[in-house]
């Protein structure tokens, strides 16, 4: 008697010509040995097809689990039975939902990513030309030096932080501060920050 498994595949029983419980195997062959899903393999002149329930635990526990069977198959060289059952069930399988919206089209154009907002030449009291944005108003020169801007829209100069010698001059009407390769200006009430003119 054909059973069907987990997976819907039929397997087929067979009991020892002496008697004893029922097994299933994937198929029974015209002759020669068959092995049991339970792994008894039984001599072509010791066993018998028959058309009733399989009563062996172990057949029928093993028949539930899909590796197993795929194991069996393949160990009687049905792996090609198999494949066509396999593709026979994909068949009919209905294709998982997509999560997009009914009228999205897949589109065959690459996708372009924008390029990244450019810096303007002077924000405020910096002049960002070398300097590189390292936060929310903090700018990095090449050289290493740490510049921090304050204020609304983070125009006006607040902070320079680097490890090294800083030198200070006086000008006629202000001061210019060297520290690495930044340069801060301050003439008449006017800074400017920027990358040391060479």
């Amino acid at each position: 008697m054909s059973r069907t498994s987990a997976p819907g595949i039929r397997l087929e029983s067979v009991r020892r010509k002496s008697g004893g419980r029922i097994h299933l195997t994937p198929r029974v062959p015209k002759s020669g040995p068959v092995t049991t899903l339970c792994g008894q393999i039984l001599d072509s002149s010791t066993y018998v097809e028959v058309e009733e329930a399989a009563d062996c635990a172990n057949c029928i526990r093993r028949s539930r689990d899909a590796s197993r069977i795929s194991s069996a198959f393949f160990e009687q060289e049905e792996g090609s039975e198999l494949l066509r059952l396999s593709l026979e069930q994909a068949r009919f399988r209905k294709p998982a939902p997509r999560d997009t919206p009914a009228s999205a089209k897949p589109s065959a154009r690459p996708v372009v990513v924008p390029p990244a907002p450019a810096v303007p030449d002077q924000v405020g009291e910096l002049v960002t030309l070398g300097f590189k944005a390292a936060g929310n108003g903090v700018w990095r020169s090449p050289g290493g030096v740490v510049v921090r801007m304050a204020g609304k829209g983070k125009e006006k100069f607040a902070e320079l932080v680097f490890d090294g010698a800083v030198v200070a001059t006086r000008l006629d009407d202000g001061m210019r501060l060297r520290a690495g390769d930044v340069e801060v200006t301050n003439t008449a009430g006017d800074v400017q920050v920027r990358i040391k003119r060479s």
